[in-house]
């Protein structure tokens, strides 16, 4: 099955600008108060969900957010198209678990998830794309999502 032109345009892009994206938001997350207080309040609500409930950041990049998640006690697994943005997770983050793969089609089954991030990361999906993206979507039902 051929793969979407968004989806390869978006791979090429962000393999291209991993490094200068990287060091660009690197410590971003230290001038966000609200970002921190959301990712703080999603952490909450799913170790209150389901303690011990496995998350996916979906368009991690280079884990900008998973790895305040993870540090927020929350066991995520970061996903991303982009196999450059997933080598620089890993190497920025190496106590938790990254992938090369598109929120279009989850490692995850049913019902695995106790939350889902997308953080920035739908906004290079078409609106048609949105639904089989959604936390309803297989593997991807969630209680709580963001």
């Amino acid at each position: 099955m051929t793969e979407p032109d968004f989806l390869t345009e978006t791979r090429a892009f962000y393999d291209a600008v991993a490094t200068e994206y990287t060091e660009l938001f690197r410590d971003a997350l230290d001038r966000m108060p609200m970002d921190r207080a959301m990712l703080g309040l999603f952490a909450d609500l799913v170790r209150a969900e389901r303690p011990g409930g496995r998350t996916a950041e979906l368009g991690c990049g280079p884990g900008r957010m998973t790895g305040p998640l993870h540090r927020l006690g929350v066991d995520v697994h970061g996903i991303d198209l982009s196999p450059r943005m997933v080598e620089l997770a890993r190497q920025a983050h190496p106590e938790v678990p990254f992938s090369v793969g598109s929120m279009f089609d989850l490692p995850f089954r049913d019902g695995e998830l106790t939350g889902v991030v997308a953080w920035y990361s739908i906004i290079h999906t078409r609106r048609s794309g949105c639904p089989r993206c959604s936390p309803s979507a297989p593997g991807c039902s969630p209680p709580a999502a963001t």
